[in-house]
């Protein structure tokens, strides 16, 4: 019996240990409030690969803005998924890993349309903000 105790806390400490290791960091649409998603991950801080994505979204809303600010000009539905890859105004934004997908208890693709429809709620939100009142 004793045994038996030990085998199943040394099986409770290695599920334990993965989830303990995982860290996350919130992906947010800047200025919404809205999180688009998680980034996890093990390890070092992946400060490159979320200072990408930030980045293509910035895109975005750069020319968005550049372009006048025209609420009609931006909008949820110009969010995309393509497999696993996440699209706005074909500007590639992230795709929707492995890893990611395991952690979500999903595929790729399917967790790609999860990530989407926060991303759409963060651009809808993004716009409502930043309209030219005139």
């Amino acid at each position: 019996m004793r045994k038996l105790n030990f085998l199943f806390a040394i099986a409770l400490l290695v599920v334990f240990s993965g989830t303990v290791l995982a860290q996350g960091i919130p992906v947010d649409i800047p200025g919404t409030g809205v999180n688009f998603f998680l980034y996890r991950y093990e390890g070092e801080v992946p400060y490159k690969e979320i200072d990408a994505i930030w980045d293509n979204i910035s895109q975005v809303f750069q020319a968005w803005v550049d372009s006048g600010q025209d609420p009609g000009a931006l909008s949820g539905q110009d969010v995309q998924v393509r497999g696993a890859d996440i699209f706005v105004k074909n500007q590639f934004i992230v795709t929707a890993d492995q890893y990611h997908a395991n952690a979500n208890k999903a595929t790729p693709s399917q967790l790609a349309e999860k990530w989407a429809a926060n991303l759409r709620k963060g651009v809808d939100a993004f716009v409502a903000i930043n309209v030219l009142k005139d």
